[in-house]
């Protein structure tokens, strides 16, 4: 009878023993390979900056049309992010300047080609008319290409489907235009 309490005792102690062992094991493991910490995701605290003397008229600028010229205004209050885009006379001061408004050839009812596919277009067709609209090779120019693409919603509409590309021009070092870049030589 003595063996066996004795053999009782030392399966308890054992037992004990093993479930202690196992208990730091398994704090120690966890400590060592991914502490226990709260992250709180905080956003900056942007600056408020005073809204900008815009001039012209507010416009989507996927209204526009060939030959038109426009502004973009940007600042910040109560920490959000502002734009305006204002449709301006091209014989005023202007930033920026349409010059060619070209159509994807996609067909109705086809599903977007994807942002790599309307980037390339873009790219293509604004580089190619540059040269006619302003009069010298976009390698020699002064001035600097962009363009708006629409956007999957955009383009997959069902009534609406733009497929416009919008490509214009503004100056390299940021000073404005004044006068229409056409056959301008700059």
């Amino acid at each position: 009878m003595r063996v066996y309490r004795f053999f009782y005792v030392l399966i308890f102690f054992g037992l004990l023993a093993s479930a202690c062992g196992s208990e730091n094991r398994s704090t120690s493991d966890s400590a060592g390979s991914s502490p226990s910490t709260t992250v709180i995701e905080a956003r900056p605290l942007l600056e408020d900056e005073a809204a900008p003397d815009w001039y012209g008229v507010p416009v989507n600028l996927h209204d526009l049309a060939e030959g038109d010229c426009f502004n973009m205004y940007a600042w910040v209050s109560n920490d959000r992010h502002i734009e305006i885009n204002t449709h301006v006379p091209c014989d005023s001061p202007h930033q920026f300047e349409i010059y060619r408004l070209v159509q994807h050839p996609a067909r109705n009812g086809a599903v977007w080609p994807g942002d790599e596919e309307m980037t390339a277009f873009a790219v293509s067709q604004c580089y190619e008319s540059f040269e006619n609209f302003v009069g010298v090779i976009y390698e020699l120019s002064e001035l600097e290409i962009n363009y708006l693409t629409p956007n999957r919603t955009n383009f997959e509409h069902e009534i609406a489907q733009f497929r416009g590309v919008h490509c214009y021009l503004f100056q390299d070092d940021g000073s404005e235009l004044l006068g229409s870049a056409e056959q301008s030589l700059r």
